[in-house]
């Protein structure tokens, strides 16, 4: 799930927005912003789609459109504040696309009202231009009058853009977050599951590498399981051919110099099994017996057999398994500790 989050007219000149007690282009940027910090805190993925300089108005929203539509984005949002000829509107409304009740929508108006602000509901937008032209499903939040003095003293009274940005973000999250997040984590634990039990039998016969070091390589190498190598080669730990004999995968290799810089080398030749179970086995394999002077000593010797996750990690740095400078941090903190991976060991 991708969010587009529109904060409302450019920062000054035509189609800046309304001006009353408040300024409009000031105050959506500051809702929308808190808006995408809390998604972003919560694990979504957003978009910015705001505008803040175009020579028109048309030009503005002609922008924010295009720029929604190749993102694609599976919501939109886009954050204003309402106004009236004799100052007298009040409250909160959403458009959406020929008025459609989503749930999530008709949940920001009841979040809206439970603040303080009048609920004017979820109506027809068709006719404003970023709801009929952006492809993605979208609403226009008109978070309340900033020209009505009883709007504005609500919207300060119960914490401005931070109150307005938590109603907003309470609304859309059962629905548009929560899914998605959950995805991810059960995603998580099937690829740590199916690497895991691999890694932890094999220990258990053979003795080589630590499970908890295997599921981290596994884990960042292939970016849980969905890297190009994993995806098309079965590949979790970016194994070049070496004197493979299997199948393999071409694709360019990004390695780093001990200054930090990173270089490329293209046609790199990666090792390519039938399925992941087959890429772990291997990977120990590769650990057990890697060697550079015609087997008279292993490359890899320190690690096999060692049952503390930390050594192993630091010993795979200074044997030279990854060009990475930070490899033996990031796995011991980043996900052995992180993910309690030492409960395979």
């Amino acid at each position: 799930m991708t969010i587009g989050v529109n904060c409302g007219h450019t920062k000054s000149g035509t189609g800046s927005g309304a001006v009353g007690i408040i300024k409009e282009s000031e105050h959506t940027r500051l809702v929308g912003y808190a808006l995408i910090k809390k998604l972003q805190a919560a694990g979504a993925k957003v978009v910015d789609c705001t505008i803040d300089r175009a020579d028109t108005r048309q030009n503005c929203l002609s922008q924010i459109t295009e720029y929604a539509n190749r993102e694609e984005l599976d919501w939109f949002i886009s954050i204003h504040f309402n106004a009236s000829g004799e100052h007298k509107g009040h409250g909160t409304e959403v458009y959406t696309y020929k008025g459609r009740q989503y749930p999530d929508a008709a949940k920001v108006c009841a979040n809206m009202e439970k603040l303080g602000f009048y609920n004017r509901g979820v109506k027809s937008g068709s006719g404003l231009y970023v709801i009929r032209k952006t492809k993605a499903k979208a609403m226009l939040i008109e978070v309340c009058f900033c020209d009505n003095r009883e709007d504005m003293e609500i919207y300060k009274r119960v914490g401005a853009q931070e109150a307005v940005a938590q109603a907003i973000f309470n609304a859309i999250y059962p629905y548009a977050v929560k899914p998605e997040i959950e995805k991810v984590k059960e995603d998580k634990l099937s690829f740590v599951e199916i690497v895991g039990q691999t890694a932890q039998k094999d220990w258990k016969e053979r003795r080589i590498v630590l499970p908890s070091v295997v599921i981290a390589q596994a884990i960042k190498e292939s970016a849980w399981g969905t890297s190009e190598l994993a995806k098309k080669a079965n590949a979790l730990f970016g194994i070049k051919k070496n004197g493979w004999q299997g199948r393999t995968y071409i694709k360019t290799a990004t390695e780093q110099r001990a200054d930090g810089s990173y270089y490329q080398v293209p046609v790199t030749e990666w090792r390519a099994y039938d399925n992941w179970q087959q890429s772990v086995l291997d990977h120990n394999d590769y650990i057990a017996t890697r060697s550079t002077d015609g087997r008279k000593t292993l490359r890899y010797q320190p690690v096999i057999g060692c049952d503390q996750y930390v050594l192993v990690c630091k010993y795979l740095q200074e044997c030279g398994y990854a060009t990475s400078i930070d490899y033996a941090d990031s796995l011991i903190h980043d996900y052995i500790e992180k993910y309690n991976l030492t409960e395979y060991d």
